[in-house]
């Protein structure tokens, strides 16, 4: 059940100086402790399988990247480790098996963890699951671990929470013990477009991306579409339905859509992204926690490690991959994924908004997607699972900010006939809007799966045939693209599709 949390404060911005404290609405910290009633879990996200899988990925990925289970490098195993939000329990069940004389526990909210039958006994007798709410004060002794981990936990923890929560790690934590978090950025993958509709907001997002169907929704629908609503809301079409900034030229351009509405551009993914920032005000989380967390770990831990953002850039659409191949100017620039997460005091971090030089060795190749190739995809593909697992939560905040709307758009996917029928996108007699998200939602995923481009890469890596058959969804919906919408419509400044930092932090 979704949970809204109104607060009169946005989410602080945080810039990495010599000082943690530089450039921070210290008025934050002032806010009460949290205002959810206690017991209620703060998440917009529902916990799948897939999510899962993408876990084990990422699990892989950064081991890789470090040779080891944590970004620190201990002298020797610690004895006592815990592992909050465990999830499956990957993570906990290989240091158990990594370090033999540890004691290690695996704490989530959910009972998703393997039972100790299935173990080895000697991993299974130094493992334990125990279940509750991070949100409330931990079930565990003053200074109990040696070694506390915690990853992506960004979604379930409002920003005014993370002061109390790390009080409490500090707390459970031995003197001189580790605590390790890895972190990303709430982002809503999409390119910029060029092209902007009026929308009920002031216009903060760009577009968006992953994969699905090719439903219809032909030029004559939209008009028909749009000139019914519009005669639903004759009564209540006042710039007040309208949030964000007014304009003067705002009525004389809405009168001209409603005359002359044209299908908007599939590629352009406004609404969706602004209904992803809208989930995450309501739920208060941060959408740039690495730019926050700092000063909440600062407040806790007195000496604090961490490397430069990893920053994945934006795969591109495979409209522009031909070209660059076309063209010859596909890079052969080749990172040492060692290098991505060497630790400095963060004291010593370089300011990443004033010289954007100083990130990650990803950033300085970010022109070329293919510095990437093997992992981006991955990435991709992690984000937009994580976007889809939050779904219905989006589906409210896009009702709150849409269903005053005059002109909801009608978003056109392809002018070919549809081959197959999803249940799920049959038309709602009583909820029309959600037909508009519907198709809003298959534009994006259709972009996404074009970008990640899994069935190309396999294809490419294990020199695989294309599949008789019929193509996938994505591919009719790319090629269903008017030529100008595929090369025209985007605008060339730099996305990311995911940001990831780690911390590690030293309790005195």
């Amino acid at each position: 059940m979704a949970i809204g949390i109104s607060h009169t404060h946005a989410p602080s911005s945080f810039t990495m100086n010599d000082s943690p404290h530089t450039n921070v609405d210290v008025d934050l910290l002032s806010l009460p402790k949290c205002k959810r009633l206690p017991g209620e879990v703060i998440s917009p996200l529902t916990y799948t399988n897939d999510i899962v899988d993408f876990d084990h990925w990422d699990h892989m990925f950064i081991t890789n990247c470090c040779r080891s289970l944590t970004l620190h490098d201990f002298d020797g195993p610690p004895s006592t480790i815990l592992d909050l939000g465990c999830g499956r329990g990957l993570w906990a069940i290989e240091a158990a098996k990594q370090w033999q004389g540890s004691i290690v526990v695996g704490f989530d909210i959910e009972r998703m963890q393997p039972g100790f039958n299935v173990l080895e006994k000697s991993v299974s007798r130094r493992l334990k699951w125990v279940q509750g709410n991070l949100l409330e004060q931990l079930p565990f002794t003053t200074n109990q671990f040696d070694f506390v981990r915690m990853v992506r936990m960004g979604l379930h923890i409002p920003e005014d929470e993370w002061p109390s929560i790390l009080a409490e790690i500090a707390r459970i934590l031995k003197p001189h013990g580790v605590l390790e978090i890895i972190e990303e950025d709430l982002l809503f993958p999409c390119q910029s477009t060029r092209s902007h509709d009026v929308t009920p907001s002031s216009g903060q997002c760009s577009g968006s991306s992953i994969q699905s169907s090719n439903t219809v929704v032909t030029a004559t629908s939209y008009h028909k579409s749009v000139s019914s609503l519009k005669a639903k809301d004759d009564t209540n079409t006042s710039l007040d339905t309208f949030s964000g900034t007014s304009s003067t030229s705002l009525p004389s351009t809405l009168d001209t859509k409603l005359k002359h509405p044209k299908p908007p551009d599939p590629q352009d993914h406004t609404r969706l992204q602004r209904a992803w920032e809208e989930m995450l005000y309501n739920y208060f989380l941060s959408p740039q926690l690495l730019s926050v967390l700092p000063l909440y770990l600062s407040l806790s831990f007195p000496s604090i490690r961490s490397h430069s953002p990893l920053q994945i850039p934006l795969p591109l659409d495979s409209s522009a991959r031909q070209q660059l191949i076309t063209q010859h100017s596909v890079s052969t620039i080749q990172i040492d994924p060692a290098t991505l997460f060497e630790l400095r005091a963060l004291s010593a971090q370089p300011s990443f908004e004033a010289d954007p030089s100083a990130r990650a060795s990803v950033m300085t190749a970010g022109d070329s997607e293919q510095t990437m190739s093997s992992w981006a995809c991955m990435h991709l593909a992690r984000t937009v699972r994580t976007i889809v697992g939050c779904k219905e939560s989006i589906w409210s905040a896009y009702e709150r900010l849409y269903s005053e709307d005059p002109t909801p758009r009608v978003v056109r996917t392809t002018q070919q006939k549809p081959t197959s029928v999803r249940s799920d996108l049959r038309p709602s007699p009583t909820n029309p809007l959600r037909d508009y998200f519907e198709r809003d939602w298959i534009n994006w995923e259709n972009d996404m799966a074009d970008r990640t481009s899994l069935r190309g890469r396999m294809r490419a890596e294990l020199t695989w045939n294309e599949p008789v058959g019929k193509p996938p969804d994505w591919r009719l919906w790319r090629n269903s693209l008017p030529q100008e919408n595929a090369s025209s419509s985007q605008d060339e400044s730099a996305e990311y599709c995911r940001s990831l930092r780690g911390f590690v932090c030293f309790k005195s």
